[in-house]
């Protein structure tokens, strides 16, 4: 991992890169070949907002590992990586998101941000995740998009959003 430990934040370091960008990775989860239901999780800082998994990557973690450490603390689920979406950018924030595509394989009852906040998962179609999206976290639209574009179900994942 190339860049700077930052400040504490929640006691963990997190890493900067050359620009000054905040370093995350983040999962789109789906959980069926078809690819037409993905996983959204309850925000930390407002409950009625849905977003992807996602966080600060921590000193010596890939961003694989830190995708599928946050998918876990965040969502209870662990999977397989299919894909890597690519690198966004929000120059708002000052953060860097690595986003990943993972398949489903674990869901576990009990995680940390349930009982740590009482975060909460729920596995939404295509379109409503769209809509969820667009209300709640709109930089993250960008992720669902490209997404949609790099699925093997990109025709019928386009026309469920768009009907």
């Amino acid at each position: 991992m190339t860049g700077n430990p930052s400040e504490k934040d929640n006691n963990k370091m997190r890493f900067f890169d050359n620009d000054g960008y905040r370093q995350r990775a983040a999962c789109i989860c789906v959980r069926n070949q078809h690819e037409d239901e993905v996983l959204l999780i309850t925000s930390h800082r407002d409950k009625s907002s849905w977003i992807f998994p996602g966080g600060g990557i921590e000193p010596n973690e890939s961003t694989i590992d830190a995708a599928h450490r946050e998918l876990y603390e965040e969502a209870g689920v662990k999977g397989r990586i299919l894909r890597e979406l690519g690198v966004f950018e929000n120059r708002e924030r000052k953060h860097r998101t690595t986003v990943f595509v993972v398949y489903f394989e674990e869901e576990y009852d009990d995680w940390d941000d349930k009982r740590l906040i009482n975060r909460q998962r729920h596995w939404y179609k295509i379109k409503d995740a769209f809509s969820l999206l667009t209300i709640y976290k709109p930089s993250q639209l960008k992720f669902l998009e490209q997404f949609i574009s790099t699925s093997p179900n990109r025709i019928n994942l386009l026309h469920q959003i768009s009907s």
